[in-house]
């Protein structure tokens, strides 16, 4: 799902080497931007990010620029190689229109016309997500012949395809069309371009491969670690931990929309941070360079793991760009490695700049990198308040362009929830994964986790109920920015 932000970031990028582990679950404190010339090499490539995005959103509108791409990024790649050497103005002006370019032709080829089966298809087909129920069928999207389809099936298909997960391989029968409707947007946006009515799935099945395979053995265990933990509350603990929603109710959705809570079920920087500080202690015993590959190794497990949502493809970025800079000795603060982890995922992927998921990880992030710091000087020694509303304020364009909303009860709902959240990713996958092992400690951990969880899912629904609407939301929006213009004059005077 693609409807979640990120509310704690992956680090600090400005520590020592030595501290590489630690500095990845660190706020975003007030850093020195590394600067050139005079120039902030933060804001120089906030402003690249910036071009780069807008770039691949106009880019839809000029379809014939989709054949540039390779020739494109390959300036833009010996533009950026002769920048990062000599850092001269009139590169810098060429680069940011060499961007611009690369961004319009990344954006016409993400939308360029794609041929699709029109007709009886069948093959061995790839699950590309898994699969939920849609109704008395079953949702899932499939990869056959290299194109991706979305599949609503029913009776013995759909029962076959329930058993399935992401990664694993099935022999598939039926009809397949290009995509169209209200959804064939989204549909493209999530790279699915066609439709297929299935007559027939296999009941044999391949699982993948070794990593494939792996993670998916390991989501199941996740699961039954928990197993005598009410269901309600095993939905939202696969959410805490992995972003795994696919099981929560839609009145437990809303909930946590309107408490402003619903990022805490999206796998982001705060799930990246917990599990490097849970894993440091075994991390620090490793030489620098044994520690630095064994954090990118993590980082692409924890991707696998929790099916490349864009927002943990954002935070995982970021977190290999923490590692690379500690490893070389170089600093570059969050700022910077915002910018650069944004201009390296819309050259790989420009679909994500129409990904909500996306935008909202990338304002919640930039609002902590930006804002918090400063909001924490003005509001004082309220470090968790001032960063929940720096990452408002971040979402608060995407939010209210989306949702329409964005409300007031999460400067309440996040201080209250947060921090026990924390301790259940943190804690949450070990234990789990230690009770499927260990099948007498099923009950204890279910028990255990059973409270922190019921706690978040309380502070969700009760910050829900009181949720304000409408003008009194508003109005109350207007008091918290009153409240800390009113405490920043009197820090400056």
């Amino acid at each position: 799902m693609d409807r979640r932000v990120d509310a704690t970031p992956p680090g600090n990028m400005n520590r020592p080497p030595d501290d590489e582990v630690d500095a990845t679950g660190q706020s975003y404190d007030a850093a020195p931007d590394e600067v050139s010339h005079g120039v902030s090499a933060s804001v120089g490539l906030t402003w690249l990010a910036t071009v780069m995005w807008v770039s691949v959103i106009a880019g839809e509108h000029i379809p014939g620029l989709g054949v540039l791409r390779s020739a494109s990024c390959f300036a833009l790649l010996l533009l950026s190689v002769y920048w990062w050497r000599f850092r001269r103005w009139h590169v810098s002006l060429l680069m940011m229109l060499i961007v611009g370019t690369v961004g319009l032709v990344g954006g016409a080829s993400a939308w360029r016309e794609v041929v699709v089966i029109d007709g009886p298809c069948s093959g061995t087909a790839t699950v590309r997500t898994d699969p939920t129920w849609v109704g008395h069928g079953v949702g899932v999207v499939v990869q056959l012949h290299g194109k991706r389809y979305r599949v609503i099936a029913h009776g013995a298909p759909g029962a076959h395809l329930a058993n399935r997960l992401a990664g694993e391989q099935v022999a598939v029968k039926g009809t397949c069309a290009k995509t169209s409707g209200p959804y064939s947007r989204y549909d493209r946006i999530t790279h699915v371009v066609g439709r297929m009515t299935v007559q027939s799935v296999s009941e044999e099945f391949s699982e993948g491969s070794i990593a494939v395979r792996a993670a998916n053995r390991m989501r199941v265990a996740l699961r039954e670690g928990v197993a005598l933990m009410p269901y309600s509350l095993q939905s939202l603990f696969a959410g805490l931990v992995i972003g795994d929603d696919r099981d929560q109710s839609r009145e437990m959705v809303n909930q946590f929309r309107a408490s402003g809570l619903s990022h805490l079920c999206a796998v982001s920087g705060q799930n990246v941070a917990y599990l490097l500080a849970a894993l440091s202690p075994l991390l620090r015993r490793l030489r620098r360079n044994s520690r630095f590959i064994a954090v990118l190794f993590i980082l692409a497990w924890f991707v696998l793991l929790t099916r490349a949502e864009p927002s943990v493809l954002r935070a995982a970025v970021m977190a290999g760009l923490v590692a690379v800079n500690a490893a070389s000795g170089t600093s570059m603060n969050a700022r910077t490695i915002l910018a650069s982890t944004v201009i390296m995922l819309l050259l790989i992927d420009p679909m994500l700049a129409w990904s909500v998921g996306f935008a909202l990880s990338v304002g919640a992030t930039a609002g902590l990198a930006w804002l918090s710091a400063r909001l924490g000087n003005i509001i004082g020694r309220h470090g968790m308040l001032a960063s929940t509303l720096a990452a408002q304020v971040g979402t608060m364009p995407v939010s209210l362009f989306i949702f329409g909303y964005v409300p007031v009860v999460s400067l309440v709902a996040n201080p209250l929830a947060l921090w026990v959240a924390g301790m259940v990713m943190m804690v949450g996958l070990p234990l789990a994964l230690l009770a499927s092992l260990i099948t007498p400690l099923v009950p204890l951990v279910s028990w255990a986790m059973t409270v922190p969880v019921a706690w978040v899912a309380g502070v969700a629904r009760f910050c829900s109920e009181v949720s304000p609407h409408g003008l009194f939301n508003v109005g109350l929006w207007l008091c918290v920015a009153g409240g800390i213009c009113h405490r920043w004059r009197r820090t400056v005077a």
